[in-house]
């Protein structure tokens, strides 16, 4: 599975331009392939990848369907304009706007309720990683985003030291953290943290790494290309 997370990018010519360029490119891929973009875009998107493979996602949603929430997007909002998908609990929304365990537990569950896959993120950052506190931080996150939840729930494990920053986790150090979610939770687990088309293929050769959660290069309808086709070259996708 491989996801496009474009966070606060474009405009809306833009914005058509590569979803459009993605669905050309992409439309009869092997592997899942979705878009999670900002949401004044989405209706129009979910026009464009109809009678194609490609999934509609989301970045964020608010818990409560409806109400007296100035500014906040319901799951039963996104569901009405075609919404498959959304993140949940990237560490930009964890740092920059303090959500907290609580209140994503209660946006997974939200999105379960109208038939929303989450991609739950979780991930250490670069101080916590060298205390050797990776996994208690993961097992944490892991532990309060998902109390009380049995449905399907997609996790990136998206190491915050390495998102946007060109550096990536390596291989040895992928695998366990996968290797540990994945015997927390038996789901899909997605790698992200500066994936790009040029180490698409090595990350692909990790045997747990079930996809990639994209961020810059998913800008690039080309480049998002690549890494898709990268991924089902490497895990043989038919």
């Amino acid at each position: 599975m491989i996801v496009a997370n474009w966070k606060m990018h474009f405009d809306y010519k833009k914005a058509l331009e590569v979803g459009c360029a993605i669905k050309s490119k992409l439309s009869d891929a092997k592997a899942e392939i979705a878009v999670c973009a900002p949401f004044v875009y989405l209706k129009d998107l979910s026009e464009c990848f109809k009678n194609s493979n490609i999934k509609l996602g989301a970045q964020n949603l608010y818990f409560e369907d409806e109400g007296a929430y100035t500014g906040e997007v319901s799951a039963m909002m996104l569901k009405s304009v075609g919404c498959q998908i959304v993140i949940v609990g990237h560490s930009e929304r964890r740092q920059l706007f303090g959500e907290d365990d609580n209140m994503i537990n209660k946006k997974i569950k939200s999105a379960i309720k109208h038939n929303i896959t989450p991609i739950l993120c979780v991930g250490e950052s670069l101080s916590q990683r060298q205390n050797n506190e990776t996994f208690t931080i993961i097992e944490n996150q892991l532990a309060k985003d998902l109390l009380d939840i049995k449905e399907t729930v997609i996790i990136a494990y998206e190491p915050i030291w390495a998102i946007g920053s060109g550096k990536v986790a390596n291989s040895e150090q992928i695998f366990e953290v996968h290797e540990f979610i994945k015997k927390f939770i038996d789901t899909k687990v997605l790698y992200g943290g500066s994936v790009n088309a040029q180490n698409a293929g090595e990350l692909s050769k990790i045997q747990n790494v079930d996809g990639f959660l994209v961020g810059g290069a998913s800008l690039d309808a080309q480049k998002f290309y690549e890494i898709a086709l990268n991924f089902e070259k490497e895990k043989g996708v038919s």
